[in-house]
């Protein structure tokens, strides 16, 4: 039987006007003969199997074939696949679409699509992996040359929207590039709408219209990508008139962009949420201190009393109003509201000194102790200033903070290392747009399990056997409704049990000249077929 594919409920509000929905449906108007220029917030992992990230893979969308793709509201819709069906509990066949063909000349077959998500799967070394999206995937494999099956151990409702992650590339290519390969432009053989035309590390992506896609044809010429990590470097581009658009507006220029007659602002919220990540597994954590800088014997983040008190140290309201001017919706568990698993039952996060004081005084930590934060820069709106506001909040129940700032790839090879220091206290996000629904939990809470690749982002090590084995069940669970009961059951006793500290859901603000009009993906993906010339 054939499963719906997984979607979410639009949640969508816009700064001084109101973006229309275009959907995929944009890509089907005529095409404009113009190039668009947009000022990106983040650089790029060329390797496109090497970092699993939106902000990464928002790129391969423009030029690499994807199975399946996510439209403006995380809805799976096909792309490569011409259709996905469970046939049994455990096993699903994908149909590929006739006649697609890569920029080389050479045909899409399943032997390509097999090659590069075993390359997904098994790439070494890489600064993010994909590997928790395999997680119960036994085998794959070519029946046919359009044809695949995909063998699992257990049902795997979301799969097909597995399938929006991972790119596809020429078998040869999966098998044998390098990331030299990559960097260079011989193993981007595009299967797109676009195809690649140039990157140039640290400066810009360039790719044009693909003539020969069969599919809906790209909107533009040409795109060019500024990269262009430094915020007031961004804004500065689009005020110029050097870049069309930018994304990852900085929320303190947001209200004074939107009042600028040359410019609109669109925001919406997210499906990612930004948390605290906690070493509660070890018995000791390499960087907890006593007060004097002493590296301490115990874990004081063993004690969920002590992990409770630090999520009643944080005022997520203050976060938004100061930190995030305004631009971010407080959130008390590890998912946005209205997505699948969401738990309505879980009380509101507010800021409690006097019971987060009293915890630390039962706990036996009333003098409190110090711990390093590690941030990650250029990954997540505002990371720093979010990691400054915390490290001083945390300061009020004793607990000194110190905040090491890193670029997110350094913190993603650190945080990711099982056998490493990794760190004793993070900053970290999660989007729920690889399922649309609570995902987080078999790929950040479950404890990391290497042979079944389940809690691959789990970089506290947390571990609870009683919300292991209720994830386990969720993710065997093929009707939804049920489904996402279970799942937030688990998401219940995962908050109960401190297993992070949620702190915000995450917004997404895109400015454009007059005379475009785009629509805000909950992805965050700035993808260039969202963006429509109009008459103004």
């Amino acid at each position: 039987m054939a499963f719906d594919l997984v979607s979410r409920v639009a949640r969508r509000f816009t700064c001084e006007v109101t973006a229309a929905v275009i959907g995929l449906a944009a890509c089907l108007l005529p095409a404009q003969a113009q190039e668009l220029k947009i000022g990106a917030r983040s650089d790029i992992v060329i390797d496109p199997h090497s970092s699993w990230a939106m902000s990464n893979t928002q790129y391969f969308y423009h030029y690499l074939g994807f199975m399946n793709w996510l439209d403006e509201n995380d809805k799976v819709v096909p792309r490569m696949a011409k259709s996905a069906t469970a046939v049994s509990p455990n096993l699903w066949e994908v149909k590929l679409n006739e006649g697609l063909k890569f920029s080389n000349g050479a045909p899409v077959t399943v032997n390509d699509v097999v090659a590069s998500y075993e390359r997904a799967r098994t790439l070494p070394n890489a600064i993010g992996t994909f590997a928790g999206l395999f997680a119960g995937v036994k085998e794959m494999k070519a029946i046919d040359d359009l044809t695949m099956h995909v063998v699992t151990s257990r049902p795997y409702p979301t799969w097909p929207a597995t399938m929006t992650q991972i790119s596809v590339l020429p078998a040869e290519v999966a098998k044998t590039a390098t990331q030299a390969d990559f960097s260079s432009g011989r193993a981007n053989i595009s299967s797109s709408a676009y195809k690649f035309v140039e990157y140039v590390p640290a400066n810009r992506l360039v790719v044009e219209r693909n003539g020969a896609y069969v599919g809906p044809k790209a909107r533009w010429d040409k795109v060019t990508f500024r990269i262009l990590t430094n915020n007031a470097t961004r804004v500065a581009a689009l005020l110029s008139g050097d870049v069309d658009m930018i994304d990852g507006v900085p929320p303190e220029d947001a209200a004074t962009i939107a009042k600028d007659p040359r410019f609109t602002l669109y925001t919406g919220p997210s499906d990612r949420i930004i948390m605290l990540a906690m070493d509660s597994s070890r018995d000791v954590s390499p960087f907890i201190t006593d007060l004097q800088g002493n590296k301490l014997t115990t874990n004081p983040l063993k004690d969920v009393r002590v992990r409770r008190a630090m999520s009643l140290a944080i005022d997520r309201e203050l976060i938004r109003d100061r930190v995030m001017d305004g631009h971010s919706i407080p959130n008390n568990q590890l998912i946005p509201k209205g997505l699948g698993g969401y738990a309505a039952n879980i009380p509101e996060a507010k800021v409690d000194l006097p019971k987060a004081r009293a915890l630390m005084k039962e706990a036996g930590w009333a003098d409190g102790f110090g711990i390093a934060l590690a941030c990650p820069e250029g990954r997540y709106v505002n990371a720093s200033k979010i990691c400054q506001a915390a490290a001083q909040m945390l300061g009020r129940i004793n607990i000194k903070v110190t905040v090491e700032v890193m670029p997110y790839g350094v913190f993603a090879s650190r945080v990711t290392n099982k056998t490493g220091d990794r760190a004793s206290l993070m900053l970290f996000g999660w989007g729920a747009s690889s399922s649309g629904e609570a995902n987080v939990l078999q790929n950040a809470i479950h404890t990391w399990d290497k042979e079944q690749r389940l809690g691959a982002w789990n970089i506290g090590m947390y571990s609870n056997p009683e919300v292991d084995k209720l994830i386990v069940k969720g993710l065997s669970t093929l009707d939804a409704k049920e489904r996402h009961a279970i799942q937030a059951e688990v998401m219940t006793k995962a908050m109960e049990d401190v297993a992070a500290i949620p702190l915000h859901t995450q917004v997404v603000i895109v400015a454009t000249r007059k005379g475009l009009k785009y629509t805000v993906q909950a992805n965050e993906c700035t993808l260039a077929d969202f963006v429509e010339p109009t008459s103004n």
